[in-house]
């Protein structure tokens, strides 16, 4: 059986509809439709064409990820950003350990330095309470055995834990930053291995 234009661009639709915006999937199946039409003014078959852009299947893949990422680019979220890894991961094996380690691990380091944060902002204020106590004469458990340097203790690890937090945030942008990059690089590579 012969492969068509139409057959290619038809199934390039359904794979792609309500995942792209309606005109950039009108833009988009016009550019194929385009490549046909020069193709086959060089005297090449349908079939040879088809062959050459790759299945529709892996084509809807490549231009879903590529969309998704750069939704995550211009919209930032982490809902955004998880559907663009998961899109990537959908274009190849060896994404798993390319892609999915990489985000696994990063994520996880985001949340232990962020817990680390949230642990010692809430210690900090407790342990201060504690030492005024023992100032007041109030028995209490302490951080140490001199209440005045509980309380500068205190104060310490309370910054310690805000500053945690704070460069958590700063760190979580720069890698979605380098994320959203490295997502793109990924897919250039493997839309070039695909041709």
């Amino acid at each position: 059986m012969q492969q068509t234009e139409t057959e290619y661009t038809q199934s390039l639709r359904e794979k792609l509809e309500g995942t792209i915006p309606p005109e950039e999937l009108e833009d988009l199946l016009s550019d194929y439709a385009e490549h046909f039409r020069m193709g086959r003014a060089e005297g090449r078959s349908e079939e040879d064409l088809w062959r050459s852009l790759g299945s529709p299947d892996d084509a809807a893949r490549e231009i879903r990820a590529a969309h998704l990422v750069r939704k995550a680019e211009s919209d930032r979220s982490w809902n955004n950003i998880i559907h663009a890894v998961f899109a990537t991961l959908g274009l190849g094996l060896f994404n798993m350990v390319f892609v999915l380690v990489p985000f696994i691990l990063l994520v996880v380091m985001l949340l232990v330095i962020f817990i680390v944060g949230i642990s010692f902002a809430v210690f900090g204020p407790i342990a201060f309470v504690s030492s005024l106590l023992m100032l007041a004469g109030i028995p209490a458990p302490a951080l140490t055995t001199n209440p005045a340097a509980g309380v500068f203790l205190s104060i310490g690890i309370t910054s310690t834990g805000l500053l945690f937090i704070i460069g958590d945030y700063y760190l979580a942008r720069f890698f979605y930053r380098v994320g959203i990059q490295y997502l793109k690089w990924n897919i250039r590579i493997i839309t070039k291995e695909g041709e």
